[in-house]
């Protein structure tokens, strides 16, 4: 017999979801013939029955139950036992006491199960097939060398206790959007619905005119593009989606612990899908067969992945300031020196922010998305040319700290037109190596005891040609016979003795 809870949502799902008997029927795993009874049925009130006829025992349950009760607030180690009920009855109540310790023993186990009974029950609930649970959870993993914090994106299947999980440096709109991408192409299908939480980071909600919350404008696009409802739990009710939370912690103990290693997040990203594909493999709690089984079944409610890409980014204006940099949530980004005072537009992804000119005509340049307020990237390589320009602002510009020491000191030494002609050389460089070789090419040209930028730019090719020959996959013969060289007939030739 069905409870009153899921003959309500039978009935819910075929008067207002129009849902047929045979989808209900799947979707609850209740017998075709029962879903159609409790649709068919009319008359849901309560049967009457006989009146119990009393007995010696009636008058003793108030009393037991209201000391049982006032237990709950007590210490576990002064509540009532059975026995000291009866002493107490007996002491108290004599009038009326005319039951034996045996059946004051039953009589308190049956209300002990009533008062307790709740608060160790857990309702069994039906979870339509094809509907998924996301969210996020704080992790630490190593990265470069040092112990940084992450962010645990997971997707979870109720029905048949999939789960799936993604590492994300942030729970932004971006980071939720592009690692549901990321789910739905992997699985290959799009949940019938996806349950959120009031991720407000996350941009998904917002209020109407009276106030109530709706889901966003761009949500709402995204849901369409890939076709499934967006379903928000009500504020402070975990239980609403505790299937995904508890997919977080196993996660966490299976394939996080001890604290991962990332060196690059994309493919650490790959294995770790990969790995969850493997627990998806172990067998479900309660029905006790292979989680991917289950799984596979589920998917025939969901509907294949749309191939067309949906852009999840965000874009904004800003203004480059004086000092050729961007700002946004608080950290600040370098543009090219020549859009200062202009609008350029960014384009705000998970991982990456890319700043084009507000025309998009031409992509300025892109960096690694930053998420700690008051830090900055920039490229360094953009500015050469104004500090050539200002040689004097030189050591008042964040790339003469970067320079190695040998840099700096050659600047120093420098007249102003050849200083430009080594800033010059230097930007040569950086185009296709890194400071360390910049360095590597000034030290090798001071061994020829000459130091000019012309020398500099002469040394840099010879060594990129010299690396090309040398690093090349040219066999060279190892096998060659020696050769002795014979000087005698050049000294008979010049007159010279040969002895």
């Amino acid at each position: 017999m069905l409870t009153i809870t899921q003959v309500h949502y039978i009935r819910e799902l075929y008067f207002l979801e129009g849902k047929t008997f045979s989808e209900i029927s799947s979707m609850t795993g209740k017998n075709y013939r029962t879903v159609k009874k409790y649709i068919e049925m009319n008359d849901f009130n309560e049967k009457q029955h006989k009146a119990k006829r009393p007995n010696q025992s009636d008058v003793l349950r108030p009393i037991i139950k209201e000391w049982l009760t006032e237990d709950k607030s007590r210490h576990h180690k002064q509540r009532h036992t059975a026995k000291r009920i009866y002493d107490r009855l007996m002491q108290e109540h004599s009038d009326i006491m005319e039951v034996s310790d045996r059946t004051v023993r039953t009589l308190v186990k049956e209300e002990k199960d009533k008062i307790y009974g709740s608060d160790k029950a857990h309702l069994l609930l039906v979870h339509p097939g094809g509907e998924a649970q996301i969210d996020f959870a704080d992790i630490e993993a190593f990265e470069n060398g040092s112990l940084k914090k992450f962010h645990e994106l997971i997707l979870s299947f109720p029905k048949s206790n999939a789960g799936f999980a993604l590492i994300t440096r942030s729970e932004t709109r971006e980071a939720l959007l592009e690692g549901l991408e990321t789910f739905f192409h992997f699985i290959g299908y799009v949940p019938s619905a996806i349950w959120f939480d009031q991720m407000s980071s996350a941009a998904l909600r917002t209020k109407d005119e009276k106030g109530r919350v709706k889901v966003t404008d761009f949500m709402m696009r995204f849901a369409t593009h890939y076709g499934f409802a967006v379903k928000l739990c009500n504020p402070d009710s975990g239980n609403e989606k505790g299937n995904v939370e508890n997919k977080v912690g196993t996660i966490r103990r299976n394939l996080l612990v001890p604290e991962p290693v990332i060196t690059n997040l994309k493919s650490f990203n790959a294995k770790l899908l990969e790995s969850c594909t493997l627990l998806n493999q172990q067998k479900h709690y309660r029905l006790k067969e292979p989680v991917d089984k289950l799984f596979a079944a589920e998917t025939s409610l969901m509907r294949p992945v749309s191939k067309i890409a949906f852009d999840t980014s965000r874009y904004e204006a800003r203004k480059v300031n004086t000092y050729g940099l961007v700002e946004f949530s608080g950290c600040r980004y370098s543009a090219s020196p020549k859009y200062v005072g202009q609008t350029v537009t960014l384009k705000i992804m998970a991982n990456e922010i890319a700043i084009y000119s507000k025309d998009f005509s031409e992509r300025i340049t892109h960096h690694p998305r930053l998420f700690d307020k008051g830090t900055e990237s920039i490229h360094y390589i953009d500015f050469i040319d104004v500090v050539k320009l200002r040689p004097n602002a030189l050591k008042y510009s964040g790339i003469y700290s970067l320079l190695p020491v040998s840099w700096q000191d050659y600047l120093h030494s420098l007249d102003k037109e050849a200083f430009k002609k080594a800033f010059d050389v230097l930007k040569m460089i950086l185009i296709e190596e890194d400071l360390n070789y910049a360095d590597k090419v000034l030290k090798e040209t001071a061994r020829h005891e000459s130091t000019s930028p012309e020398a500099i730019a002469i040394t840099y090719k010879r060594l990129k040609e010299n690396r090309i020959l040398y690093e090349s996959a040219i066999d060279f013969p190892t096998d060659l016979p020696p050769y002795v060289v014979d000087t005698s007939q050049y000294d008979l030739l010049i007159g010279g003795s040969h002895s």
